[in-house]
């Protein structure tokens, strides 16, 4: 996917190709893949290269979302929140990052961009673990949302710890 030395996808390769490629090694099980190259997303220099594939994954978790819902233009979307036991959570529970990717996701799916911009930039703020973690969000969230079952959308992990 990527060479450990680059701090950024590979010269030539686009942010939606990258992201492209991310999600198929995950959805593959190639693990070993995901971790390197959100290794290289986490030292990348600029935490603007991280915004933008949080802002693809946000991208793609929203068109996943609507394309199972089928929802009206005027639709508002919500979440609740539950922790690894079942508990209701509180969305502030969540740590920094995720709780502004899972804004992110929110602010896109109610259609107000600047608000998931503002929400994906605060969500790379963090530090390199800040980062995968918010990363590693997003890509269980694709994942769970991609259920092809039909069955009504699911709960979205969310690690509070």
């Amino acid at each position: 996917m990527t060479d450990n030395r680059d701090p950024a996808p590979p010269p030539g390769v686009s942010v939606r190709q990258f992201t492209d490629e991310l999600l198929h090694a995950a959805t593959a099980g190639a693990y070993e893949e995901v971790a390197e190259a959100l290794d290289v997303l986490a030292r990348a220099d600029s935490a603007q290269v991280a915004a933008s594939v949080v802002g693809e994954l946000v991208v793609r978790c929203t068109a996943t979302i609507r394309d199972h819902e089928r929802a009206d233009a005027g639709t508002v979307f919500t979440v609740v929140i539950e922790d690894q036991g079942g508990e209701p959570a509180e969305v502030e529970r969540l740590p920094p990052g995720p709780r502004s990717a899972l804004r992110a996701l929110l602010a896109a799916l109610n259609h107000d961009a600047a608000s998931r911009d503002i929400h994906v930039d605060l969500a790379t703020r963090g530090s390199p673990a800040d980062v995968v973690a918010v990363l590693t969000h997003l890509l269980v969230w694709i994942a769970e949302l991609s259920d092809p079952s039909g069955a009504p959308l699911p709960v979205l992990s969310c690690f509070t710890e």
